[in-house]
């Protein structure tokens, strides 16, 4: 039993590095955005068209299925709302930097301007 637990944890944080990874690059991130909307697409129309009489026979099996379509959507706004504060976090990183480059050549001006007063 301890082994399979440790299995289990092991397995878990394997699947939680490769996520993070794989939500740290922009591309990678809109990439899975758009094939979970997909996926859950597929899946609705499935469900409501060419699955309609098997799920409707078996009611476990039609809360699972819908289920696992709305923990689909979920991941899906998940995913996009992760992208908005990552790219908000960008924006404010890149206008950091650029005001301290700003700074920078503000005070580089003073100084030049300084020394040609001190020159006078």
């Amino acid at each position: 039993m301890g082994k399979l637990t440790s299995d289990i944890k092991l397995v878990s944080r394997m699947a939680t590095a490769i996520f993070l990874t794989l939500l740290r690059r922009r591309q990678t991130r809109r990439k899975m955005m758009f094939a979970v909307s997909v996926v859950a697409m597929l899946l609705a129309f499935a469900g409501f068209t060419i699955l309609d009489g098997l799920l409707m026979a078996d009611p476990l099996l039609f809360v699972i299925y819908w289920f696992f379509c709305a923990g689909l959507v979920i991941l899906m706004m998940l995913l996009a709302a992760y992208d908005v504060a990552a790219l908000k976090g960008n924006a404010n990183a890149r206008s950091d930097r650029e005001v301290v480059e700003m700074v920078k050549e503000i005070e580089a001006q003073a100084r030049s301007s300084a020394a040609e007063n001190e020159e006078r």
